[in-house]
């Protein structure tokens, strides 16, 4: 039987099967977003989809819009929904005993000429750097692929290490990461504001003067489709408090 993508995580986090489990979170009603779903499930294996937060129906109930890291700007309903499902999903993980999470979002697709061989050499390579080089703690957060990074160091061929960068639709995250997470989500819920997902993990990493591990190339093992409608941008620019 060939192996899944949560088998290769297992085997890179030297932990039971059991204890990794793989998820797309995807929004109920997002429905032409279902092949998109299904084309992961049939290249990756073994993924369970779990449902996203409705960012409409949060903000209409009173979450909080104002962005605690940009001050005057007004993230809007589906960057709510969107951090907000990421943390459920870290609160369940956690609940279940799972030592990491691979998260997929329902826009992300696999790259042009994917494989899982590919997948299983970068996680290999990501292996061989943090023991030769004692970076074990990086092993909390692995991207499989981003939007863009705006700061990174490269390592080696294939692998690069990042503290800012753009996107959430692909990672790797364990159980000390997950819990960080939700304390800097909650402590700007205590505010009244809010983060994005992916202005609230570089704020965690470097607060923690960390960095996560990435592709070398940014979109090599999976992209964001940005041809379909997004929920996170409504009419195409951030809106601003008067």
């Amino acid at each position: 039987m060939s192996k899944t993508l949560c088998d290769l995580v297992a085997e890179f986090a030297d932990k039971p099967p059991g204890m990794v489990r793989g998820i797309v979170i995807h929004l109920r009603r997002a429905t032409e977003r279902l092949p998109l779903v299904e084309s992961l499930i049939c290249a990756l294996g073994s993924l369970e989809v779990w449902d996203a937060a409705d960012g409409v129906a949060l903000v209409a109930g009173g979450h909080p819009t104002e962005c605690g890291l940009d001050p005057g700007v007004v993230r809007t309903a589906g960057e709510v929904g969107c951090v907000v499902s990421h943390m459920l999903a870290y609160q369940k993980a956690l609940q279940d005993g799972i030592s990491h999470l691979v998260v997929f979002e329902d826009d992300c697709a696999v790259a042009s000429g994917f494989s899982l061989d590919k997948v299983e050499d970068y996680l290999r390579q990501v292996k061989e750097v943090s023991r030769d080089f004692g970076l074990t703690r990086m092993n909390e957060l692995i991207l499989l692929g981003t939007c863009g990074c705006y700061r990174w160091k490269a390592i080696r061929d294939g692998v690069k290490a990042t503290d800012h960068f753009n996107g959430s639709h692909a990672y790797i995250i364990g159980r000390q990461m997950m819990l960080m997470l939700l304390h800097s989500h909650l402590q700007f819920l205590a505010q009244n504001k809010t983060a994005p997902i992916d202005g609230l993990i570089p704020l965690v990493l470097q607060a923690e003067r960390k960095h996560a591990f990435c592709p070398e190339h940014d979109t090599g093992l999976f992209r964001q489709n940005r041809e379909i409608p997004s929920y996170i941008i409504s009419d195409g620019t951030e809106q601003r408090k008067e």
